[in-house]
């Protein structure tokens, strides 16, 4: 049997990927899979109108994506981690 703390990790967890997966679905299905490359153009568009030269602060490779993907998927399984006990000593105290 799982303790409390799991299940409500679990549905969170499920809850967040869900909304990403459903997010990713709409994007690619309304928008053409595009979307990304329409808004960066408009965006160059106007930095160039302005006199501005569009650059980017970091620009990564395949690698540095894996691993920036690994750093944000450890900081949101951390906060989870923090949040889950943190809110469910709360509703304990309540009760």
């Amino acid at each position: 049997m799982t303790d409390k703390f799991t299940k409500y990790a679990l549905a969170t967890m499920f809850a967040i990927v869900a909304a990403l997966v459903v997010n990713a679905y709409v994007g690619v299905v309304v928008f053409g899979g595009n979307m990304e490359t329409g808004y960066i153009k408009i965006i160059e568009g106007e930095a160039e109108q302005q006199g501005l030269t569009p650059s980017h602060v970091v620009e990564l490779d395949e690698v540095g994506e894996y691993i920036s993907f690994f750093i944000a998927g450890a900081a949101g399984g951390f906060l989870v981690g923090w949040l889950i006990p943190t809110i469910s000593e709360q509703t304990r105290r309540k009760t």
